[in-house]
């Protein structure tokens, strides 16, 4: 629909942002404010929907703001900065959250996700047990999806379908549907491995209702490939079902995270992604990254991504990067990058980022092993019958000369 047309209707139709006169009339008393106004999701429309039918409209700054949680029992508690502002022309809409396990990355998205709209909104057993958060006042975001196939993560689950809602400055509210969690729990909180394929097959109904079939085929064109994304697309029954038996578990599951996302988002979304690795190849990550970047355009969104991936960090700015780690008095702290990682080698990045050789044991463990038994790089490299890659081969020559070094001190 073009947007001469868009403007027209809602010229029809009295909307208040084809026909703003009518919003100066309205005024700004308690009905405007507890019912118009009430959701983000309104505010951010006000202001973002003359873009649509090439009106005037308000440009919606990138969300900036401060979150803290406290760990009980922790020295001190993570202080973190979630700032997209733009820079440079940079890509801004993911932010990578990075670090060891048990620096408190993933626990840190549970609790911003429940610091982020009121207790009402979920079931009280999920949210009993997370650590205290606080997020800057004045936030604003419509929706708020939270995504993880990790059969350990800690999210919020949204209050029980059909339960009453609860009153909140008087007005019952209504937030809920403000809300969605993608992953292996069911509504009890118990995991069913199951979930994964009764998403996929319920997460295309929202899509077609929403008229974002053609969004979604193209999320699923840059994961999967055009014959796959217009199979799964398909409107006929048959076809969309044969294309999901089809898919093997990772696409199936990149499948229902697309589709579960574009049925929800709206403008001013916020994503919180744990772990997107798990269970997928290298390959589809990175697509998985392009198709995210993607979708968050269309929809003026962002999102953060816990993660422990390379090839996550090789393609996100290291100003949107915040890196977990504890001081040597055990102490929590978040910090930037001092290096750029965008693009980087693979192996630079978990050298600089990850850590990956302090104090765990990799691949040199075995090189300096090898090489003490056979005293040569050479005679190393025969045992992998010469096809040992650049890193290998330079680190054996590197532990060659530190040996010929030491028998000339000698």
């Amino acid at each position: 629909m073009s947007p001469l047309i868009r403007r027209r209707y809602l010229q029809t139709m009295q909307d208040i942002v084809a026909k703003p006169e009518r919003r100066r009339r309205i005024g700004d008393g308690s009905l405007w404010e507890n019912s118009f106004m009430r959701e983000a999701s309104s505010r951010h429309a006000l202001k973002r929907g003359g873009f649509y039918i090439r009106t005037s409209h308000e440009r919606v700054n990138p969300p900036s703001f401060d979150f803290s949680m406290q760990i009980p029992g922790a020295p001190s508690a993570h202080e973190v900065d979630v700032d997209y502002t733009e820079h440079n022309g940079l890509p801004n809409r993911t932010i990578a959250w990075v670090g060891r396990n048990g620096t408190g990355k993933t626990t840190a998205l549970a609790a911003l996700a429940a610091g982020l709209m009121p207790p009402q909104v979920f079931s009280k057993d999920s949210i009993a047990d997370l650590p205290k958060a606080t997020v800057e006042y004045g936030v604003e975001i419509s929706r708020l999806i939270t995504i993880s196939y990790n059969a350990f993560d800690d999210f919020p689950l949204p209050r029980p379908p059909g339960e009453k809602a609860p009153r909140v400055d008087g007005i019952a509210y209504k937030s809920r549907a403000s809300y969605k969690y993608c992953g292996l729990r069911n509504s009890k909180g118990v995991v069913n491995t199951d979930e994964v394929k009764a998403m996929l097959d319920e997460a295309l109904e929202p899509v077609a209702q929403g008229d974002r079939m053609d969004i979604l085929r193209k999320a699923l064109e840059t994961l999967l490939g055009i014959t796959i994304a217009t199979d799964l697309t398909s409107d006929d029954d048959d076809d969309r079902s044969a294309a999901i038996r089809s898919l093997s578990a990772g696409q199936r599951l990149v499948a229902a995270i697309f589709s579960n996302i574009i049925g929800f988002i709206e403008e001013g979304s916020l994503l919180l992604i744990d772990e997107p690795e798990t269970n997928l190849h290298p390959g589809l990550l990175s697509t998985f990254i392009a198709a995210l970047n993607e979708t968050l355009d269309e929809f003026d969104s962002y999102a953060i991504v816990a993660t422990h991936s390379p090839i996550v960090l090789q393609q996100i700015p290291s100003r949107y990067v915040r890196q977990f780690v504890r001081t040597n008095a055990n102490r929590p702290r978040v910090r930037g990058l001092q290096f750029e990682c965008f693009g980087e080698d693979l192996g630079e990045i978990t050298r600089n980022v990850l850590d990956l050789a302090d104090p765990e044991r990799d691949f040199t463990d075995v090189l300096v092993r090898l090489f003490g038994e056979h005293g040569s790089a050479e005679r190393v490299a025969a045992l992998f019958e010469g096809r040992l890659g650049v890193p290998a081969m330079a680190y054996l020559y590197a532990l060659e000369e530190d040996a010929e070094a030491l028998d000339d001190e000698l």
